[in-house]
């Protein structure tokens, strides 16, 4: 796991920890989160909120994340009246739960350490690691303004860890400049930054925060679609209509709606792993606006998380070292064939995640034997050797058997598929020359007892997303703007961003650009 995020479990405990200090009227959160609170003082009480329907607000924000903050805190900052309205009970979104990396060019970080770097190179990676498939249009938006913003947000107080900017994480396949960046603490680091921000604008009346508020519906003018506000529902279950010149949907994606997701994506939600406020909200307000969908079919899994159990969703237990340079393979990936379906050792992440795809149920098996387990590294950079050899007769998902035949029906794999794979990997083995082209070949599989461990396809950012220009208004299909309606962050999807790869940076930072590009640009009319 990425230093700095935490896990949808440790996000709700906090949340209840939250929850049993304000009843009890004291501070029960940690260190690392008590100032995800900071602005929390300023949602006001049922009955305020229903006065704040009588404003015409300048700018609407939905969703308090790393899209939401900068929209709000830069539009206030040029005089804009602005309406924060947040499903949660704090600020922040997934930044709670994030590793917070980004990317950007030509930054003064950059500049100061010599690296030679520019937005067009950016653009350049982009489009090189997702080989074309990302929207060109948005991209150029990006990398033009990461680097101020990232600028901005150092400038404001934020830390980028010692030695970055680099070149990758170990979870990507890395850019052509040390680009790569984020803070000890992960999306909090930025939080921090953002909520300082944010104070001000709170304190001197220019921006108002609804907490624990679920918006509903976009308001629209019956003739031309123009929206003109938001119906929202407050912790006191009241529906009220808020009126502003401008909304900025920034809600998030919906990876914590399984039957969203599934329909969707096209497959299941197998993995329980994002902010559990990813519901979709967004989606379903922009589509009923006249907004559509892009992007779905750019999907692609991540490639290296063991699930705890058969639960759909289930949590997360481990995710395993698949990058060779940090960790040579000594095991196989089988698919449920019992074939292999790609050469262990490249250090393609995206060549690792588009066969994976292409599997069953995006799911393989971790095989190796006895000799393989008491001789090699331990698999996972957060669990040790005897930890992983404690897993097996503990979690469901790791599998030992005393025979190949026996470890195939435990698994579910096919018995005669997985005998025929393992006597030609062993073969290869043997010449050292395999038929996939791997070159780490360290040992055969062949000391019993034999081990597998069930690696799953996941999802931390959604595909899809709302349409958008490069304006960022929320267009119809046939490309017209709706008037008043924009989005940012990860509603307008990764598939928007990243194409049908994962570009590292390329979520946390076009949202938090593309907020402060928004905060810029929408004059309180």
């Amino acid at each position: 796991m990425a230093r700095g995020r935490i896990s949808k479990r440790q996000f709700l405990g906090q949340l209840g920890a939250l929850a049993g200090a304000a009843a009890a009227g004291t501070s029960a959160l940690t260190p690392s989160i008590a100032s995800a609170t900071a602005a929390a003082d300023a949602s006001p009480g049922a009955a305020a909120a229903r006065g704040l329907a009588r404003r015409r607000w300048d700018v609407i924000v939905v969703g308090a994340g790393n899209s939401g903050l900068p929209t709000a805190i830069f539009a206030a900052r040029r005089g804009a009246s602005v309406l924060v309205i947040e499903a949660a009970e704090r600020i922040g979104g997934s930044l709670l739960l994030s590793s917070g990396q980004m990317s950007a060019a030509g930054t003064a970080l950059q500049k100061s350490l010599g690296i030679e770097d520019s937005a067009q190179h950016h653009y350049d990676d982009i489009m090189r690691i997702s080989q074309g498939t990302a929207n060109p249009e948005i991209v150029r938006l990006a990398v033009d303004h990461a680097g101020p913003m990232a600028d901005w947000l150092i400038g404001a107080g934020f830390v980028p860890r010692e030695g970055h900017p680099v070149l990758g994480s170990g979870g990507h396949d890395p850019y052509s400049r040390a680009r790569y960046f984020w803070g000890e603490n992960g999306g909090l680091s930025i939080l921090r930054v953002l909520e300082r921000e944010l104070q001000p604008q709170v304190d001197a009346g220019r921006v108002t925060v609804l907490l624990q508020t679920k918006a509903s519906a976009l308001l629209q003018k019956r003739a031309g679609g123009a929206v003109t506000g938001v119906t929202a529902t407050g912790p006191d279950g009241a529906t009220v209509e808020y009126r502003g010149r401008s909304v900025v949907l920034t809600s998030g994606g919906y990876g914590s709606n399984p039957a969203m997701f599934e329909q969707i994506e096209g497959i299941r939600d197998y993995a329980d792993t994002v902010y559990p406020y990813s519901q979709g909200a967004g989606i379903t307000m922009g589509l009923a606006a006249g907004g559509y969908l892009r992007g779905a079919e750019m999907r692609q899994p991540l490639f290296n998380a063991v699930l705890q159990d058969d639960a759909v969703p289930s949590p997360m237990l481990l995710r395993l070292v698949t990058d060779p340079l940090q960790r040579p393979p000594w095991e196989i990936f089988v698919n449920l064939r019992g074939e292999r379906f790609l050469c262990e050792d490249t250090p393609s992440f995206d060549a690792k995640e588009k066969a994976l795809k292409q599997q069953p149920q995006e799911r393989c098996w971790v095989v190796f034997d006895d000799a393989i387990l008491q001789a090699s590294p331990s698999m996972s950079r957060g669990w040790t050797k005897q930890e992983i050899v404690d897993g097996f007769g503990t979690y469901p998902l790791f599998y030992k058997a005393d025979s190949l035949q026996a470890l195939a029906a435990a698994t579910g794999v096919d018995a005669a598929g997985l005998a025929a794979t393992v006597a030609d990997y062993n073969a290869g083995q043997a010449i050292g020359r395999d038929r996939l082209g791997r070159t780490h070949l360290p040992l055969p599989i062949g000391k019993a007892p034999f081990y597998a461990i069930r690696m799953q396809g996941y999802y931390l950012l959604d595909t899809a997303g709302l349409a958008v220009d490069r304006s960022l208004r929320v267009v119809r299909q046939d490309g017209r703007p709706i008037p008043n309606l924009y989005a940012a962050g990860e509603l307008i999807g990764m598939g928007t961003l990243q194409g049908s790869s994962y570009c590292g940076g390329m979520s946390v930072t076009p949202a938090l650009s593309f907020g402060k590009l928004l905060g810029e640009r929408l004059l309180p009319v």
